[in-house]
């Protein structure tokens, strides 16, 4: 019996090592967990498919620590689209339409709101992926050693809050940058073009689809910031 007890303490302190050591290389890949602590805010632009009524080419600026977010996009029929709201309550601040400011009752407003949000969530989840995977919230599985494309890589099984994406994680061990993700619909993607996005902070900017091209996603421009104009989360 105390033998037994002692393989699962083993087995235990193991497992707590390798979650350990998973941690410090994921966040090397980005540049550290005080780079991104000390980023105040980031800028992405989007290409790629979106989803109903918007255009392939959105802008999200995004206030990490207030939750503000500024979107600017175009909508299918070609009206020049600004949103204001907050990621973290979910709740639409403001919503202009080439320039005219809209009720945010209507219900042709609150379903454009919608579809925004739900872009946003789609496009976040991708750029921040490595810092995702870091939250308390991210379930992981038992990490293993496999070979892709003549690299050797780290992969184990992950499940982000609420379950918005979830899969296996691909990464290399050396510099802890993702390599490639399996999602729980079967699609997969290719993952790189790392940059330093300001302060020595490192996001990926390309996402190219394994199954669909028309599935991948490209970040034209990255961009963090400490300090911003709180016009931007006002002002269309």
């Amino acid at each position: 019996m105390k033998k037994i007890i002692n393989i699962i303490f083993i087995l235990l302190i193991s497992s707590i090592i390798t979650q350990a050591q998973t941690t410090d290389a994921l966040w090397k890949g980005v540049g550290g967990k005080s780079k991104w602590d000390s980023t105040n805010y980031i800028l992405f632009t989007a290409n790629g498919k979106s989803i109903e009524n918007l255009g392939n080419t959105r802008k999200f600026l995004i206030n990490k620590k207030s939750g503000e977010v500024r979107f600017e996009g175009q909508s299918t029929d070609g009206n020049q689209i600004v949103a204001l709201f907050n990621y973290k309550s979910k709740k639409l601040n403001k919503l202009f339409l080439s320039g005219e400011v809209q009720k945010t009752e209507n219900p042709e407003t609150a379903e454009l709101f919608e579809h925004i949000n739900k872009q946003y969530g789609i496009d976040a989840t991708l750029i921040f992926l490595p810092i995702l995977i870091e939250s308390p919230d991210t379930r992981t599985g038992e990490e293993a050693s496999k070979i892709v494309n003549s690299e050797k890589l780290q992969v184990f099984s992950f499940e982000l809050k609420n379950n918005v994406l979830s899969g296996e994680i691909f990464y290399n061990k050396e510099t802890g940058q993702i390599k490639q993700v399996k999602d729980q619909a079967g699609n997969e993607y290719f993952i790189n073009g790392y940059k330093d996005i300001g302060g020595g902070l490192i996001l990926p900017t390309t996402f190219k689809s394994i199954s669909r091209d028309a599935n991948a996603t490209i970040y034209t421009t990255v961009a963090a910031f400490t300090e911003m104009e709180d016009s931007k989360f006002t002002n269309p």
